[in-house]
Parts: structure tokens; sequence; C-alpha cells
């Protein structure tokens, strides 16, 4: 009795790997950049945390997205990759030594 897999059964344990990397272990470890962004309408800044190519929509749309203004709730085109910023790293703790 030989183990064979039909390339249906493949294709289905691809897709849900692919599904736990892309859900559960790209957003906490992956590439996760920040923008800080200014309304157009209110002039309020807010920041935008943000996957590169985390969704289809985000590979079609590139470097911009249409989003919401937590402040005054009016959508407007950001570019994210323009505005991104590097976060602080906290700093390193030594031992007593």
């Amino acid at each position: 009795m030989s183990l064979t897999l039909e390339p249906l059964a493949i294709l289905f344990f691809g897709a849900a790997i692919g599904f736990v990397l892309l859900f559960f272990l790209l957003p906490r470890y992956g590439p996760h950049y920040t923008s800080k962004l200014m309304c157009p309408s209110c002039h309020k800044s807010f920041n935008f945390h943000w996957i590169p190519g985390a969704t289809i929509a985000s590979l079609i749309q590139r470097n911009y997205r249409v989003l919401k203004c937590p402040y005054c709730h009016k959508k407007s085109t950001f570019d994210v990759a323009a505005t991104r910023v590097r976060t602080a790293r906290p700093p390193k703790t030594r031992g007593n030594a």
C-alpha cells in the first residue's frame, strides 16, 4: 500500500499553508510598515499600518490606498509608500554587568 496524494489534496494543503503564513505569521513577524498620513479635508495627521502585497487589492493599487479619515470620515487616496516612516526601536537593555 503506497501513499499517493492527488493533485487536489496537494493544492488544498498548499492553500492551507499559504493561509497560515499570510494571515498569522506575516502580520506579526513579516515586513509591515507605518505611514504617517495627513487628511486633505481636515488636515489632521494619523498613522496607517500596512503590509506590502498582503492583499490582492494592494497588489493592484501598488502604493496607493483609498482610506477613510478617522476624524472627519471622508475617503481620500493616499500614497502610503512615500509617507512611510521608520518606527523607533525600544532601547536595548543590558544585564547587571
